[in-house]
């Protein structure tokens, strides 16, 4: 009873943010009847787990105090090779798969090795990467969409239990094996450790470089999956179907408590920062509210974060001075 009492108390920011979800929901749902149906929270809950799993992936290089801007043509990526490949090439489903989470795994060790060993800033080498990624599916496709996504995905990405969808079942299951990663391993011992001081992480024997390469391993797969599973759920997959999700996923992961300075969070608080990401976006389709408008959400939540985190830091170290 005390660890959940100690539980309850060390995350309180995190449960706040599932309390204001459930509010919005019910505030929102006052003036839409739809907005609070089983139906929509149906659809609601695909969203999220497709948020979800790309928020997932892009807590783990924020943890270690960077970031993974590759995450649009990561999920863009994976999709249209899928269908491009089962449907133009004549790769069979499974080979598609394989080949696709391969791919996948390489650009993110691509990045993570550019970042830990050749010390390149995260911004510039993911962004490169999400450069590369956009020219060569361009290059290799001529600019076509890829086609329809194989039945068999679309049916997984569709399935139900009831009212809830299976992906969201598949990512909070997800959630909960990170959870464990972070908290009960030694790799995510080291990932907190790097991230809140690499120089001492690294005079207390953790790899550093290696521990940074998987991080953004890590991401790029999440990013790949959450675009596999999109691409399902719409039945086919298009050119820049993950151009709004980079900035969207480090707004998530912000409003989740996760230290845009690295060592600080976990995948949970992520995964609340994406249920309320998710219904925001839902009520401004509702008010119809543009793109541009959107953007804008983002950055000011994104900059409202780091200026939080920056008044904390300042505020530790005034205090530290003066005891």
């Amino acid at each position: 009873m005390g660890k959940v009492k100690r539980a309850l108390k060390n995350n309180t920011d995190i449960l706040g943010n599932y309390v204001i979800a459930v509010l919005l929901v019910a505030i929102i749902s006052i003036f839409y009847r739809g907005f609070g149906s089983i139906s929509h929270i149906s659809v609601l809950l695909s969203d999220f787990a497709i948020l979800g799993f790309l928020v997932l992936g892009q807590t783990f290089p924020v943890l270690t105090g960077g970031i993974d801007m590759s995450v649009p043509y990561m999920m863009c990526s994976a999709a249209v090779v899928l269908n491009y490949g089962i449907n133009t090439v004549g790769w069979s489903v499974p080979l598609a798969f394989l080949l696709v989470l391969l791919g996948a795994l390489a650009a993110g060790a691509v990045s993570g090795f550019g970042i830990a060993y050749l010390n390149v800033h995260p911004m510039i080498m993911t962004y490169g990467m999400n450069s590369i990624l956009m020219g060569a599916l361009l290059s290799w496709t001529s600019g076509t969409a890829g086609g329809f996504s194989p039945a068999g995905l679309q049916a997984f990405a569709k399935l139900k239990i009831g009212f809830i969808p299976v992906i969201t079942v598949v990512f909070a299951g997800a959630t909960a094996a990170f959870m464990l990663l972070l908290k009960r391993s030694a790799y995510g011992k080291h990932l907190y450790a790097v991230g809140n001081c690499r120089r001492a992480a690294y005079f207390s024997g953790v790899n550093v470089k290696r521990t940074i390469l998987i991080a953004y391993v890590i991401s790029a797969l999440c990013s790949a999956l959450g675009g596999l599973i999109m691409s399902g759920r719409v039945g086919q997959s298009y050119l820049g179907m993950g151009d709004s999700y980079m900035f969207i996923t480090l707004a998530a992961v912000a409003i989740g408590g996760i230290s845009m300075n690295g060592g600080k969070g976990h995948v949970v608080g992520s995964a609340s920062g994406a249920l309320i990401i998710t219904i925001v976006l839902s009520v401004l389709t509702v008010l119809k509210a543009s793109l541009g408008v959107q953007q804008l959400l983002y950055g000011v939540v994104l900059l409202g974060a780091l200026v939080l985190e920056a008044n904390k830091l300042n505020f530790g170290k005034r205090k530290g001075e003066k005891t």
